[in-house]
């Protein structure tokens, strides 16, 4: 059976029609973006008591680190701070130093005491598994 140019024509590009109606379809699945979830109770953070170096750290924290390590510091672009078992000695190199690659350097604009107050607000996350005791905006302040 023979058939003709034309048919041919019109039955190959049908196929690809159908081919390219489904791969648009697959990719929109695959971008869609997906909808945005509240945080679990237990990655919720706890805002440190006014006027402790915790909640100085915590101060420090949102200015300089929540924008890789979350600000809820369970981690985005940099890893969840919570469950930090390093030593205090460990975790001021790497705040000072950074990690090649994977973190900035802070010696350079962190002082001593602010290192050990972001340490500090380190230490807190081990224990906090509640809500935010009060607004963010009224810690920034």
């Amino acid at each position: 059976m023979k058939l003709s140019l034309t048919l041919k024509g019109i039955i190959l590009g049908s196929f690809a029609g159908l081919a390219a109606i489904g791969i648009a379809f697959a990719a929109g699945e695959m971008f869609q973006a997906k909808p945005a979830t509240a945080p679990r109770a237990e990655e919720a953070l706890v805002i440190p008591p006014a006027g402790t170096p915790a909640n100085q750290g915590y101060k420090l924290f949102m200015n300089n680190c929540a924008h890789c390590h979350g600000a809820d510091a369970t981690g985005d672009e940099g890893p969840d701070l919570h469950g930090v078992t390093k030593s205090d000695a460990r975790i001021a190199d790497m705040i000072k130093h950074g990690v090649k690659g994977e973190m900035p350097r802070f010696d350079r604009k962190l002082s001593d005491a602010d290192v050990q107050a972001l340490i500090a607000f380190i230490h807190s996350l081990q224990d906090s598994n509640t809500h935010l005791s009060q607004p963010v905006s009224a810690c920034l302040q």
